[in-house]
């Protein structure tokens, strides 16, 4: 060979190692995530879930007088009407005033997820404000065995 009279070959570098053992790894570690991912044990985002009903949670409930759906920050449904909460303040003015000395009554207030806390404060201090007490749903629990839905 036309390398071999100037000793060209010892100053090439050595051909790499086997790099087997590391694609293996690589792909079991691959294997593992992808089940992982799609297990029932993990929760991925998107993803809705339930949350559990305690069996106490039905004895301890109270009766509301009346259901308030706040969707957005600006956005309440109250008795068929749409309200912002300015408009709302004098809706809520008029019920008060139409309860008479009934005693306190007592708001059912649902949110959605997009109602900021901002937006929540400012509807428990209207309502507050026109005498009533609010109550917050997160879940409406389902009739039936617990578990089934």
């Amino acid at each position: 060979m036309i390398t071999q009279p100037l000793g060209l070959v010892a100053h090439l570098r050595k051909p790499p190692r086997s790099l087997d053992v590391l694609f293996y790894v690589n792909v079991g570690v691959l294997a593992l995530f992808f089940t992982l991912w799609g297990s029932k044990y993990v929760l991925s985002p998107g993803i809705p879930f339930d949350l559990p009903i305690s069996d106490g949670a039905v004895e301890s409930a109270v009766a509301t007088d009346f259901v308030v759906n706040m969707q957005r920050d600006n956005l309440i449904l109250f008795e068929g009407g749409r309200y912002s909460l300015e408009s709302f303040k004098v809706k809520l003015d008029e019920v008060a005033n139409g309860q008479g000395g009934k005693g306190r009554a007592r708001l059912l207030l649902r949110t959605d997820r997009q109602t900021s806390t901002q937006a929540l404060g400012a509807f428990l201090a209207v309502a507050m404000a026109a005498g009533f007490s609010v109550q917050l749903a997160a879940d409406v629990p389902q009739t039936g065995a617990a578990g089934s839905r």
